[in-house]
């Protein structure tokens, strides 16, 4: 009997099927080890980075391997709407694709299909993959499977893709595909003069929110956010309260820079002043 890693279950739906908020972690240092103690401390997914960091195919690889020895439902957000990049991370056995600065519904309908299989898509077919098991006896199975467990996750970065908002959600899938808004590049690109600060909590976001929100529950379309603007309980409240159900953390390079910026306050705070 071949062994069909693609029955494991994808744990962002399955909780939401509870009732419940998967809980998860964006990881940035491309290392297995932080990975796996993500996984070992409880939380349901990773989104693995391909984006802010330079985490390649290869690299992708491993990571979702420790994903998936440590309990977690590995989703990778690709660099681009690229649909090697896609197909890559779908092969590789990623249970959601998380696609940046999609602006139009054309754009995440491309997402869409670029990570799906036929008849709902048209990635790219190998049957010797590892997301089959490298099978072509479990294809037609590994296939639907796919079909049904893959997420599309659409990033709304811009404000034009808030201007299509309800273009681009009318075309994603209800209860299995998402979306997630880009506060801090929407902050920066409404920047007027050189030198003016960033808003990060600029009131046009919270306009933006209230408008996804509304168009996500009324199509039972998933909201993906930043525990914000801290990574703790509140946090997480705050992201539920507008809307957000899968709930995801500061990346891990940014959690470990506050614990060493915690760590280096306190004991410098403690020393003796110099004579």
């Amino acid at each position: 009997m071949s062994f069909k890693p693609f029955l494991r279950p994808n744990k962002v739906l399955a909780a939401l099927e509870r009732g419940e908020t998967p809980l998860g972690m964006q990881m940035y240092t491309h290392d297995p080890d932080l990975i796996e103690v993500v996984g070992y401390t409880g939380f349901d997914y990773v989104m693995i980075d391909m984006e802010h960091n330079r985490t390649n195919p290869e690299t992708m690889v491993h990571l979702i391997r420790a994903a998936e020895v440590s309990g977690l439902t590995p989703l990778v957000r690709v660099g681009a709407l690229d649909r090697f990049l896609i197909r890559s991370a779908v092969e590789s056995g990623a249970q959601g694709i998380v696609v940046p600065h999609v602006k139009t519904a054309e754009e995440a309908k491309a997402g869409m299909e670029a990570c799906h299989y036929p008849p709902e898509g048209n990635c790219g077919i190998c049957p010797a993959i590892r997301a089959s098991g490298y099978s072509q006896g479990n294809w037609e199975e590994y296939m639907a499977t796919a079909n049904e467990k893959i997420m599309f996750i659409a990033l709304l970065e811009d404000v034009e893709a808030i201007d299509n908002a309800e273009e681009i959600i009318s075309v994603l899938k209800p209860g299995r595909d998402g979306v997630g808004i880009g506060g801090a590049d929407i902050s920066n690109s409404l920047l007027k003069e050189a030198g003016e600060k960033v808003q990060w909590g600029h009131p046009y976001l919270r306009e933006a929110g209230q408008k996804v929100k509304a168009l996500c529950q009324a199509k039972n379309i998933n909201i993906m956010g930043m525990a914000f603007p801290t990574s703790d309980k509140a946090g997480v409240e705050a992201a539920k309260a507008n809307g957000t159900n899968i709930v995801l953390f500061y990346p891990d390079s940014h959690i470990f820079f506050e614990a060493c910026q915690k760590i280096m306050k306190e004991v410098r705070a403690s020393e003796p002043a110099e004579q």
